[in-house]
């Protein structure tokens, strides 16, 4: 009976854990509905400003645009409408909300449709704030219930609670930086008194901006546990807080002088660097609903684990009640051959034994927990050595293109000139640097420059040998180790890569294509000591290439001879690509 009773007691707590788990899970679903709208909400700010700030030549493509936007948002209220159904129409506050969300949501779509049909000329800064605000009432209605549902659904689910805190923040997140813009269009459109009213409330804002930011990437990745969080948070700094937020307030502290920027052209430059905080709360979203859903399988493993040792130990206690009086010799050898099994390591499990008493059966089992420690001790040991691999693995290899990072090449070299009896030709160097880098993530972004990196290195990776070290050396720069070659191979190789990725396009989506200027350094072997000399000759020769005019191999340190060999019938496309970039 004391079996049975803990057997159901146990059974029960395990699958009280997994429904309540399982209604998590069904709820944030529910709760991403509303997080979802709030932030369709606040994205409609950014074409409704444009349309207001910009002249009427700009207007159809702005209107479209909006109306686009606004075709989203409705989407999710009506969304909203059909996933809380149940609450709103039995809860008065969770009814008032919504209906104040779609009313406060109508008033400022009206105002900014207002401002839109004045003539550009004739519209007032007034006007232009007066909307903006009015969209901000908006949003701040879409949170209101966004709150109320969160409140809701940890009432109903409490293991949900840091999850939706946690979305609930990224949402401010976005929100306020939303609105930081918009407060530089309300300057940019004001002047005098108002402009300072407009440049404090900017000021504050800025202030509870950071302070959201600095309680995300204190708390969430320790809560969430996800590596994805941590790329996006210094996604979000680099891209927001060092990129479109430096640029507000660069707008915003030289309005009063020069040729500031019209609304239209501001939000141009600056919503895109939002896309980071989207993108931050929907990865938050994600690892939250990962999270739940892991919870929620453990929680049913551990049910089923306790359905069937509660089971199993029944049927043990029956057996022994069965069995009780029977003779324990034959279990007593069984156990020492068991022992001298575990001993030798043969952790096979064996055949239950027929017709053993209490003490014996007890015995058993403990045998069969110390089988299972083994085991377990086993496949701890089997994971420590794929763990150990694998952070080798990521310790040598650049995490963007894949390559050999610099202290993993440095390593590679040393164990190849170090290795005894090797003979070879010679090695030879080559670094090359991409052309005009620094334009191409000035004109199309550092995703773009990303984009080149990786497309560099899968471009050319085909055209060296296995036994060839190819390593991202630092920003733009690449280093490749040709090992086992002469000079003449070397130098033919250097012209081949040059050759090779000024005709490949790198992304089809910008019709853009990049360049390389190459430094090539070959020496035979026992005529250096350290490598690293290879690659400082080939570097300097790397940067000759460049004051030559770039996409270029230089193989020589002597500027007059014919030692710089430019890629002449692919290089006025190289160049306009890179100049396009």
């Amino acid at each position: 009976m004391v079996c049975l009773m803990m057997a159901g007691s146990t059974i029960a707590f395990s699958l009280s854990d997994y429904v309540n788990y399982k209604r998590g899970v069904a709820e944030f679903n529910r709760f991403h509905v509303a997080l979802h709208a709030a932030a369709a909400i606040s994205r409609e700010r950014g074409p409704a400003n444009s349309l207001m700030g910009a002249p009427q030549e700009q207007q159809s493509q702005l209107v479209a645009a909006l109306r686009e936007s606004r075709q989203e948002t409705d989407r999710d209220i009506a969304s909203i409408e059909t996933h809380f159904k149940t609450e709103i129409d039995g809860s008065a506050e969770m009814s008032n909300a919504f209906i104040a969300l779609k009313s406060q949501l109508q008033t400022g779509r009206s105002a900014v449709d207002a401002v839109a049909d004045i003539p550009y000329d004739q519209r007032s800064g007034a006007r232009i704030a007066e909307a903006i605000r009015a969209m901000f009432r908006a949003a701040d209605r879409a949170q209101d219930y966004r709150d109320i549902a969160g409140r809701s659904i940890i009432a109903l689910a409490p293991e949900t609670s840091a999850e939706v805190i946690l979305t609930s923040l990224a949402g401010t997140l976005r929100e306020r930086a939303g609105r930081v813009g918009s407060y530089v269009v309300m300057m940019a459109t004001s002047q005098g008194d108002a402009r300072r009213n407009y440049r404090a409330a900017f000021d504050a804002e800025l202030n509870r901006l950071q302070e959201v930011n600095a309680i995300l990437k204190t708390y969430t990745p320790v809560a969430l546990q996800s590596p994805g969080i941590a790329q996006v948070l210094d996604q979000v700094t680099v891209n927001y807080f060092s990129g479109s937020l430096l640029y507000a307030q660069r707008v915003a502290f030289e309005l009063n002088s020069g040729n500031p920027p019209t609304p239209a052209e501001f939000s141009k430059k600056y919503v895109p660097g939002l896309t980071s905080t989207e993108k931050l709360r929907e990865e938050i979203e994600n690892s939250s609903l990962s999270s739940l859903e892991a919870m929620r399988q453990k929680a049913f493993n551990t049910m089923l684990v306790a359905i069937l040792l509660a089971g199993t130990a029944i049927s043990v206690m029956l057996g022994l009640v069965y069995v009780l009086g029977r003779s324990i010799f034959r279990p007593m050898l069984s156990a020492i051959r068991q022992i001298d099994d575990i001993a030798a390591g043969n952790l096979l499990q064996p055949p239950p034994m027929r017709h053993a008493g209490r003490e014996a059966r007890e015995m058993f089992q403990r045998l069969d927990l110390l089988r299972e420690q083994q085991r377990f001790k086993r496949h701890l040991e089997i994971e420590r050595k794929s763990m150990t691999e694998e952070l080798r693995r990521l310790s040598q290899t650049d995490a963007l293109t894949g390559l050999l990072n610099r202290r993993a090449l440095g390593e590679a070299m040393g164990e190849l000139l170090a290795a005894p009896g090797a003979s070879i030709d010679g090695i030879g160097i080559i670094m090359f640097d991409i052309d005009h880098f620094k334009s191409i993530n000035d004109r199309h972004g550092h995703a773009v420059g990303d984009l080149v990196l990786q497309r560099t290195a899968e471009i050319l990776s085909p055209y060296l040998r296995a036994q060839d070290l190819y390593a991202r050396y630092g920003g733009e720069e690449f280093l490749i180790v040709l090992v086992d070659v002469t000079e003449d191979f070397a130098q033919a190789t250097a012209q081949r890569l040059c050759e090779t990725l000024s005709r490949a396009v790198i992304s089809e989506e910008h019709a853009l294509t990049v360049t390389a200027s190459f430094g090539v350094d070959w020496r035979a072997q026992g005529a250096f000591e350290h490598w690293e000399e290879v690659a400082a000759v080939a570097d300097r020769r790397l940067y000759q290439a460049k004051r030559n005019g770039r996409n270029m191999v230089c193989f020589s340190d002597t500027p007059e001879e014919k030692a710089v060999v430019a890629i002449a019938e692919t290089g006025s496309r190289g160049a306009s690509g890179t100049d396009a970039a």
